[in-house]
């Protein structure tokens, strides 16, 4: 899987340099969202580009003069006024994504509207909330993307989905062959075949557990009124704890202001060649009930994504439901923040969100049955397989200063409830002495009637209760957390006929309750060792344990139908101390340039793979795994902050253990394998425009040849994972970016965006014959990696700054500015149909294979309001 950077990068490449032209106009309509407190100037101005996304300059001399903070709702001009108060300083927009800062003396004018062209655009300095508290990237040693709330919705992403899709070394994707994508997986650098999760997804830093093993289901968090999502690329165990063995996504939301109200409304609608129409509505708002008190947020969200696949009857291909690929997903979301202490840090923030997923069908299609490039997409499933899956999660948060540093205490509780319905019919197991299966000429595995039909009924149920008590200060934090979960896996197989029992009848159930404890202490510290040196080291110490049974009350024996099962009941239990430490050594040679090397250890906890009695397995305990990663990275700015280069070079070990873990939907290859890669990304501003370019290089592969029985199951060198669940060899995003500022408050945006994911070309474990009675035997040597992709996505914006029409709503004047914004856009824009996750039923070897392909080229207007 070894190859050269491909030739799609190149003609963005051709464009970075052909670009240039004079730009010049501060945002239109811009205010700022949220309050920024009283503290050093350096520290406000930080707070300050954060909220708004403009890249802000200022004299470093001045870092630590005191800022009386700024109110949310101002006006950018308004709000940078209130936190130069006092400093003798001014400002000036030279670009509408750049603020300058500097002396009064220096005899310029204050910040206008629109200010003259002349100057060049310079980037925005990124800032980001992780780990776990604020600080400028350029002190926190780690490789991660920040999608800014403004960058999500100028891309159009709408989710984990697609940040998997455009985050270079990042991939999302599930199992095409279980229902309706429900067991969705995500992959970091790689990192992947593990016996549990390995990439961590929080919101507003609280934990969102898996569904099960490796996967997560669809409730995942909505990118609707988002401050960010941050992706951290590389292990998080120190802070972040287990199962972040690949990294960390983080959604952190919009909170409320105490000084000043806030909103916004959003609605779009979108149709789909040769699918059903798509639509979207949000509307968000928050502000002081009880100025300097008491205040809220509130958001509420639905979209309808319209189905392109059609569930036909197998036998006379009729079709049975049209654009049977339809899901609906909602959330709704409170919080209240409360400040008991006048002019104090103390605040108390309960919040509660609701987050809801219902897929009608299943997303994937029959090879035989489809023509992608004729634009025929058929799922010949005698069932329909509908999903829901929700969530709702509490949290009461308790921030203050004391003398020890801030004090941050986050209590939540986590409820999920999931019900899936899938069609089993279409399995190799299910066949006879004879080996014809079901009888079809076609394969054992095709049905010859309705009356062959498999149905499993799948209910997960999660309960979670998680605590973590953290103090801060500026080089240093420590603190305990204490995580509990209770899970049951409930599952019911029904059959009328099977060839394999001779023809009776199949109805067996099962349910398997997991409940898993860990208690945990961190702490990490950093300490200039030398001018420019930074060294830092961290530590975490988490004690683990589990407790797992297979349900008396639901579980069927086996036994009637020839299949040996133990009885009573399987149990399975466990325990362990884990460590996971960290290293870094920065070098920063001034505000923006650094330098660091990485060394840090991601883990993850023993646990059980749930009993599948559509598999006829019992419950499967797997041992826990850990990961070491090296890393060497650099952050640079260049053209006097016009361009912008991040740069990391990684290594990635660890060890699957001794023994083989596989059921029916996973395997999981035992001994070492290694996560060889770089990740690069350059954006520059280029006059009127703003290019962006990132590109990442990951070889994942085992390192040592595996035997089982006697015989070999993967070779050294091999490429990590199952097809076609692996990781992409070389991922590139290009974007293209203009905006034109029209006057009287008007500004135009193009954007031009292109994601290109290769072609993993292994070799596979799955390609290693087998004879016929060997077992384990995962001889498939038609299951393969997706082919290259590319992608293409155009978008054009208009956006209208204008004094508030509704003051009396928003309790501000009527001069404080909101905004409208109008954007048409077309994804897929070359309707790319390749075949993507083609697979078939668990390593079964027939020729009914299921798969996908990208959603076909759709055409939307979205409308979003400010205020």
């Amino acid at each position: 899987m070894r190859s050269l950077l491909p030739g799609a990068a190149l003609p963005w490449a051709l464009v970075w340099v052909l670009a240039a032209a004079p730009v010049a106009g501060a945002p239109a309509g811009a205010i700022l969202s949220s309050d920024i407190p009283p503290q050093s100037l350096g520290a406000a101005l930080e707070a300050f580009g954060e909220s708004t996304g403009l890249s802000v300059h200022w004299p470093p001399e001045t870092d630590t003069l005191p800022s009386p903070g700024a109110r949310a709702g101002l006006s950018l001009e308004k709000a940078l006024r209130e936190l130069l108060q006092g400093t003798g300083l001014t400002f000036e927009f030279p670009t509408e994504r750049s603020v300058r800062i500097h002396p009064q003396s220096e005899g310029a004018a204050p910040a206008k509207a629109e200010p003259a062209a002349a100057a060049e655009p310079v980037l925005p300095e990124l800032v980001i909330t992780s780990p776990r508290w604020e600080e400028r990237v350029v002190r926190t040693p780690i490789d991660l993307v920040v999608w800014s709330g403004e960058e999500m919705e100028v891309a159009g992403i709408k989710g984990i989905a697609d940040i998997g899709a455009r985050t270079p070394g990042v991939a999302f994707d599930f199992f095409s062959s279980v229902g309706s994508g429900v067991y969705t997986n995500i992959i970091i650098r790689g990192v992947t075949d593990r016996h549990g999760s390995a990439t961590g997804i929080f919101f507003d830093d609280i934990p969102m557990p898996p569904a099960r093993s490796n996967t997560f289901g669809r409730a995942l968090p909505p990118s609707f009124d988002l401050r960010s999502i941050e992706v951290l690329r590389g292990p998080q165990g120190t802070l972040l704890g287990a199962e972040t063995q690949g990294g960390a996504v983080r959604f952190v939301p919009n909170q409320p202001s105490l000084s000043a109200y806030t909103g916004l409304a959003h609605a779009e609608w979108a149709t789909t060649q040769r699918g059903e129409p798509s639509y979207e509505a949000g509307a968000a708002a928050g502000g002081p009930l009880v100025r300097d008190v008491l205040g809220f947020r509130f958001s509420a969200w639905r979209r309808s994504e319209g189905g392109y696949v059609d569930r036909v009857d197998p036998f006379t291909h009729a079709v049975v439901d049209g654009n049977a690929n339809r899901d609906t997903s909602e959330s709704v979301r409170g919080v209240l923040t409360y400040a008991p202490i006048p002019d104090s840090s103390w605040t108390i923030t309960p919040s509660f969100n609701y987050v809801s997923s219902s897929a009608h069908d299943s997303p994937s299609f029959f090879t035989y049955l489809s023509d992608p490039g004729a634009g025929s997409l058929n799922n010949g499933s005698l069932l329909r397989q509908p999903f829901d899956d929700r969530y709702h999660v509490g949290s009461l948060r308790i921030i203050g200063d004391t003398l020890l540093g801030q004090l941050d205490s986050r209590t939540s509780y986590y409820h999920r409830a999931g019900d899936l319905v899938v069609d089993d019919t279409e399995s190799v197991k299910w066949g006879g002495p004879d080996g014809l299966g079901w009888g079809n000429r076609l394969g054992p595995a095709y049905p010859v009637s309705y009356t062959n039909a498999v149905t499993t009924y799948t209910a997960l149920r999660q309960s979670v209760l998680s605590e973590e008590l953290r103090l801060s200060t500026r080089d240093l934090t420590w603190g305990v957390s204490y995580y509990t979960t209770d899970d049951t896996e409930r599952y019911h197989v029904v059959g009328a006929s099977i060839p394999r029992f001779n023809g009776k009848s199949l109805d067996a159930s099962n349910a398997t309750t997991t409940v898993q404890t860990r208690f945990a202490g961190f702490a990490e510290i950093s300490k200039r060792i030398f001018p420019h040196f930074t060294a830092g080291a961290g530590l975490r110490v988490e004690h683990e344990k589990y407790d797992a049974a297979e349900d008396e009350s639901a579980q069927t024996e086996l036994a009637p139908y020839g299949i040996a099962q133990p009885s009573p009941p399987l149990h399975a239990n466990g325990h362990e101390t884990i460590v996971a430490p960290k290293l870094t050594l920065l070098y920063q040679s001034g505000r923006h340039d650094r330098y660091y090397l990485l060394a840090a250890r991601g883990f993850a906890p023993a646990g059980v793979d749930a009993a599948l009695p559509t598999c006829f397995e019992d419950l499967a305990p797997y041992p826990s795994d850990s990961l070491w990663s090296y890393e060497l990275g650099a952050n640079l700015w260049f053209l006097e902050g016009r361009m912008s280069v991040d740069t990391s070079v990684f290594e990635a070990r660890w060890n699957n253990g001794p023994a083989l873990t596989t059921n029916c939907l996973v395997t999981h290859i035992p001994g070492p394998a290694v996560s060889r890669g770089f990740s690069f990304k350059a954006v520059e501003a280029a006059g009127q425009f703003l290019l962006r370019l990132e590109v990442s290089y990951t070889d994942a592969y085992y390192s040592a040849t595996q035997s089982a029985n006697g015989r070999v199951i993967a070779n050294a060198g091999d490429a990590l994972g199952t097809p076609p669940l692996v990781a992409s060899p070389w991922d590139v995003l290009a974007s293209l970016e203009k905006s034109v500022t029209l006057g009287g408050g008007v500004r135009v945006t193009l954007r031009a965006e292109d994601a290109f994911h290769s072609h993993n070309p292994g070799p596979f474990y799955t390609a290693i014959v087998q004879p016929a009675v060997f077992s384990p035997n995962f001889y498939a040597p038609e299951l393969r990696a997706d082919p290259a992709t590319n992608l293409l996505n155009l978008r054009a914006t208009l956006s209208i700054g204008a004094p508030n029409p509704l003051p009396a709503l928003c309790r501000c004047s009527a001069d404080e500015p909101s905004s409208f914004d109008v954007a048409l856009y077309l994804n897929n824009a070359f309707d790319a149909q390749p075949t993507l996750l083609k697979r078939n039923k668990g390593a079964d070897v027939n020729s009914l294979y299921y798969a996908t392909i990208f959603r076909p080229r759709t055409v939307g207007l979205a409308g979003t309001w400010r205020f």
